[in-house]
């Protein structure tokens, strides 16, 4: 398929359409070795430059797996750094990434970062009630009936919903002396997992999301670490199955 001259750029990490076609405009990009101020003009292969370098063509689309450490942010806004988006391997960064839903900065764990806009949605459709597995350690006495609120749903302060049925199992101790459960989850509220624990009285202390569908954390990718989904992955991701 034809890529035209801006998609290219924008593609490669020069700003949105409208930034690219004033950089296309300005006479800063040579195509061929021609100077070119066609942002439609499509690029065939040919050697495309900005301010004389080489714009490499890389991969035209991604999917990454990341072991999101703590400490980073699902955000774009270089205020709120360290960024996720740092994390991204140098040949994938030309491409558009977003992460398909959030972890929050004291939340490690999967997360899929995507230039799919339609997996994305898929991945974050409350419809689809795509399961996800937190593991929890927390503080404080849970209420007696906790098991059950979670599987009936729960009326969260601020929601005019309660929430989806959920399965809670509860653990022992750690060596901190920490209480220890996993949280499946159907659906993805703000803040969720610390909202339901202290409507149930605990305090979430560390929360680590380990599983999406039907793929669990690779054992092979390490806290910090992102590489591209491999297709076998990919079905297990969107697997609805618990």
């Amino acid at each position: 398929m034809a890529t035209r001259l801006d998609a290219f750029l924008s593609h490669r990490g020069f700003g949105s359409r409208s930034q690219v076609r004033g950089i296309i405009r300005s006479g800063r990009v040579s195509l061929a070795g021609q100077v070119c101020r066609d942002q439609g003009e499509h690029v065939d292969g040919n050697v495309v430059r900005v301010d004389g370098q080489i714009i490499v063509e890389g991969v035209a689309s991604a999917t990454l797996l990341l072991n999101k450490p703590l400490g980073y942010a699902c955000s774009h806004d270089p205020n709120e750094a360290p960024l996720v988006e740092e994390l991204v391997p140098e040949s994938f960064r030309h491409l558009t990434l977003e992460t398909a839903g959030r972890l929050d900065r004291d939340t490690s764990g999967l997360l899929v970062v995507t230039s799919d806009g339609a997996l994305i949605h898929s991945l974050t459709n409350p419809r689809r009630h795509l399961v996800k597995r937190y593991r929890v350690a927390y503080s404080g006495k849970l209420s007696y009936h906790a098991v059950a609120r979670c599987a009936k749903g729960m009326q969260l302060e601020g929601d005019p919903n309660p929430t989806l049925p959920a399965e809670l199992e509860l653990h022992g101790e750690d060596s901190d002396s920490l209480s220890l459960a996993t949280l499946h989850l159907h659906e993805g509220r703000y803040h969720q997992v610390r909202r339901m624990f202290a409507e149930l009285g605990g305090e979430v202390v560390r929360l680590h999301r380990d599983r999406i569908g039907g793929l669990e954390l690779p054992s092979d990718l390490m806290p910090g670490q992102m590489r591209e989904i491999r297709a076998s992955e990919l079905s297990r991701l969107t697997a609805t199955v618990d």
